[in-house]
């Protein structure tokens, strides 16, 4: 099997869509025609014509959940089945598919089961603590750097602030910085997990 390349979305799409049917069709299990178009679904990217009709019909006549286990089963059974070289043309397209907002990609993500559960990674807990422990003692450290290089002038200027005229500017400035670190946090741990993931 050689190794192809997709150079747009859609390509992508016909792709991981021509597989999942032929997987289907190998199980015996039922995949209506609306089952199948709704795998272009995108709210964001160019999809198949008339998708606003499929999308109604299929928000009227099928049950989301059940649709995405059922894609999500057949998903995981072609990635455990399939080749070197195959699996690399799949993880090609899934990486293609990324690019933009596709409903498909939600069934790709290794973390959805065919349960429609998403599960955690080993270990993905204790990476979090770590990362939130490191980011809290890397700005000690930081402060601690800060003020052994610069400590004589920041005295002095924040003895300016704390003075009368200086109206509490340091508590100000304090606040703000634990604000700051307690919005980013979860970001930077959330980064640093999907880092630890792709590993």
């Amino acid at each position: 099997m050689s190794l192809k390349e997709f150079g747009t979305v859609r390509e992508a799409k016909d792709y991981l869509a021509g597989r999942i049917a032929e997987e289907a069709k190998r199980e015996q299990i039922p995949l209506s025609e609306i089952e199948r178009k709704m795998l272009y679904f995108s709210e964001t990217d160019q999809t198949l014509p008339g998708m606003l009709e499929i999308n109604a019909e299929f928000e009227r006549d099928y049950d989301n959940t059940e649709y995405e286990r059922k894609i999500a089963g057949l998903i995981r059974h072609i990635e455990a089945r399939d080749a070197d070289d195959e699996q690399e043309n799949w993880d090609t397209a899934a990486d293609k598919l990324s690019e933009g907002d596709n409903y498909l990609s939600i069934m790709l993500d290794p973390s959805f089961t065919s349960a429609g559960e998403t599960v955690r990674p080993p270990h993905d807990r204790l990476k979090l603590w770590l990362t939130a422990l490191g980011v809290v003692f890397g700005t000690f450290g930081l402060m601690g750097l800060i003020n052994w290089i610069f400590g004589p002038r920041l005295r002095a200027f924040g003895g300016l602030l704390s003075s009368p005229r200086g109206g509490g500017l340091p508590g100000l400035i304090l606040l703000a910085l634990v604000v700051l670190g307690w919005l980013a946090g979860p970001k930077v741990a959330a980064a640093t997990s999907r880092l630890f993931r792709k590993k």
